[in-house]
């Protein structure tokens, strides 16, 4: 089976789209030891691929010079409670890793990364449909811009955090660890600025990111209205 025939399906609610092997390098130290995580998903939901997908991308990146301390695939990593139970059955192959590699939906990221002290990277893109968010009992999490900056960002989406939406922060606005701009929301700046203390990676804060390349999010609208003349 093709790794694209793994990751996609016609059915699910959440589509998916595999990064390629040199996007994922990109994102990772060469000599830094990875972990990978996986997610079986949900049936009519979302198929990440599970235990095939991951095992074909791991070999993959072991051919590009990385190396792993372990692997696991947990059925739906966008439930935080399962990820924490999940990774204490691999905590000594997810304790020596300085990086978590993530086969998932970027709400299964950011569920991992509220619960995981390192840095995680997504090994897929999401392309979703219908709304479908997990079970994180929150909205919206993942905007769906086609370029995720979760490994820089510990995590947090400055998208979803930052009521901005600065991809480079923070502006110096905050006050009391407020938004100016709604002083009941926390500065997710300081959000991230604090995640990334505690992974000691503040260096990545004096990264500037790139301009948005907004055509990588062009088969979402193909994609959408595909599935509602599909479903009408």
């Amino acid at each position: 089976m093709k790794f694209q025939d793994a990751v996609l399906g016609e059915e699910e609610m959440m589509q998916l789209e595999p990064l390629n092997g040199e996007e994922i390098v990109r994102n990772l130290d060469a000599k830094e030891e990875v972990f990978f995580i996986g997610c079986s998903g949900w049936k009519e939901v979302c198929n990440p691929g599970g235990e095939p997908a991951l095992q074909q991308v791991k070999k993959d990146l072991a051919l590009r010079g990385i190396s792993f301390t372990g692997t696991l695939v947990v059925d739906a990593l966008c439930n935080k409670g399962m990820d924490e139970l999940a990774l204490l059955t691999q905590f000594r192959q997810a304790g020596r890793a300085r990086a978590l590699l993530v086969l998932s939906c970027e709400v299964g990221v950011r569920a991992l990364g509220a619960v995981a002290g390192q840095r995680v990277v997504p090994a897929l893109r999401t392309l979703a449909a219908e709304g479908f968010q997990g079970v994180l009992g929150e909205r919206e999490l993942c905007r769906l811009c086609g370029e995720c900056l979760l490994d820089a960002s510990g995590g947090l989406c400055p998208l979803y955090f930052c009521p901005k939406e600065m991809l480079t922060g923070p502006c110096q606005g905050a006050h009391q660890g407020q938004c100016e701009v709604d002083p009941k929301t926390p500065c997710g700046w300081e959000l991230i600025y604090e995640r990334l203390k505690a992974q000691g990676r503040l260096e990545m804060l004096k990264a500037s990111a790139e301009p948005r390349d907004h055509s990588k999010i062009l088969p979402l609208l193909r994609l959408r209205s595909t599935l509602a003349a599909g479903r009408k």
